[in-house]
């Protein structure tokens, strides 16, 4: 899934520790093999391939995954949106270049994009893609799906506390801290990661962080970043991070890359749809050296 895993399992021998290892690798490739969009045998690139010429057979797995996809888009207010991979690349090629597309390509570009678009057959379980050059990435939702897998593997084995990390951006802790009630998980400054802007304190949860990478600019020293807003088919601007808490691996994943694109006014309705979601957003201003600060937070 592009980046490093890794697990802390207090209290697990190691005999049974090297046998939940070997189910980790086996899990984690497998839902590579599905959900990869680089993987040019994976079922996702299939469709990306062939569901806009033609309604492609899902397999059941990956049917589950795309259906809860649109449930999320359909509970965010379009917010979180797996089909906006060709305008990220769009933005991408052009600030390389350092211009920004012209508003015919951007036009041109955004129909190529939208949930609305994908074409569900429940009966028949096939997907077509309303228009020829729609793409599909799942991004940060691969990692949640994953991660909830292993939660529930761990807990029929009877694993009373763990400590998961996709890259520190994605985390989920099983049960209590060997050493206090929660898992201390720490937000990292944007440009000192050593340094922890904020901390939650997780137990049985998850912690998804989501922002714009830093120096991706262009003239004028804006920055430019990789989360596109649906609403107009612009990337985030600035430098800022959206740190989501939820009970769900999933849901704090979808959250943290949903809330970053819709409007502060209306983040407090659709986090009304989590229960038992958190959440902050951390701005870091270049006229202030890129000193932190919370901007927006949301407590349960």
């Amino acid at each position: 899934m592009g980046t490093r895993f890794s697990m802390v399992l207090p209290g697990v021998d190691s005999m049974a520790g090297e046998a939940l290892a070997e189910f980790v690798d086996s899990h984690l490739r497998s839902q590579e093999r599905l959900m990869s969009r680089f993987d040019p045998l994976s079922p996702i690139s299939e469709l990306n391939q062939r569901a806009g010429e033609e309604p492609i057979a899902v397999p059941p797995a990956l049917w589950k995954i795309l259906a809860l996809c649109r449930t999320h888009w359909q509970r965010t207010r379009g917010s979180f949106d797996i089909t906006q991979w060709p305008l990220n690349q769009l933005w991408r090629e052009s600030v390389q270049r350092g211009e920004q597309p012209s508003k015919d390509l951007l036009r041109e570009t955004r129909r190529l994009t939208g949930m609305e678009k994908l074409q569900f057959d429940e009966m028949a379980r096939t997907l077509r893609f309303a228009a020829d050059g729609m793409v599909l990435d799942l991004g940060g939702f691969g990692k949640g799906f994953a991660l909830e897998g292993l939660v529930k593997h761990f807990r029929e084995h009877g694993v009373a506390r763990a400590f998961f990390s996709f890259g520190e951006s994605s985390v989920t802790v099983i049960g209590s801290h060997p050493h206090g009630p929660a898992w201390p998980v720490g937000v990292a400054n944007m440009f000192h990661p050593e340094i922890a802007v904020h901390t939650f304190d997780l137990c049985d949860a998850s912690l998804s962080t989501s922002g714009t990478a830093p120096f991706n600019e262009i003239g004028g020293g804006r920055n430019f970043g990789h989360i596109i807003n649906p609403r107009d088919g612009r990337p985030i601007e600035g430098y800022r991070t959206m740190s989501v808490a939820a009970p769900s691996a999933i849901d704090a994943e979808v959250l943290s890359t949903a809330l970053l694109v819709t409007p502060e006014n209306d983040r407090t309705e659709i986090l009304s749809g989590y229960p038992g979601a958190s959440a902050i957003e951390i701005v870091y201003e270049p006229h202030k050296q890129f000193t932190p600060r919370i901007q927006w937070r949301y407590e349960t």
